[in-house]
């Protein structure tokens, strides 16, 4: 700040035309910089969008899986038929939607309010949201309701 100050101050013109010229030569080289990567950063910017936009998201590997229901199973609680209705509801939610549910229904059983219908729910949305790699199996949801 003090150098600015002496410039506008100053009355010696030496100084004066130093600032400008060096003002300039910045200026200028800030403008060359920025022509030369403008031109790199459209063709890449370009480049990625094309590619982003040509890829298809597959969750093709996301599988009726029934070792996951076998709980249920031997429980009485829900059949294979059913079991991969609720497999299929699941798969059509996105992820946010599946841990939300996820997250309610761990509250809701750890309290007791679930019914037999809403257990099957709750490992169907297990069962989807650990293939998607969303959840870990840490938790032992998928193995066990």
């Amino acid at each position: 700040m003090s150098n600015f100050r002496q410039f506008l101050t100053s009355e010696s013109g030496a100084i004066t035309v130093d600032w400008v010229v060096l003002t300039a030569a910045v200026a200028g080289m800030a403008l060359a910089a920025t022509a030369m990567v403008e031109g790199g950063l459209e063709n890449l910017a370009s480049d990625l969008e094309a590619q982003l936009r040509t890829q298809q998201v597959s969750d093709a590997f996301v599988q009726f899986n029934s070792s996951h229901f076998d709980a249920l199973y031997d429980a009485g609680i829900v059949t294979e038929e059913n079991a991969e209705t609720y497999f299929g509801l699941a798969n059509e939610m996105t992820n946010a939607e599946i841990l939300t549910a996820l997250e309610d229904g761990i509250l809701d059983y750890n309290d007791g309010n679930l019914t037999d219908a809403e257990i099957a729910q709750l490992v169907a949305l297990a069962s989807v949201a650990y293939q998607r790699n969303i959840i870990d199996d840490s938790y032992g949801l998928v193995a066990t309701y």
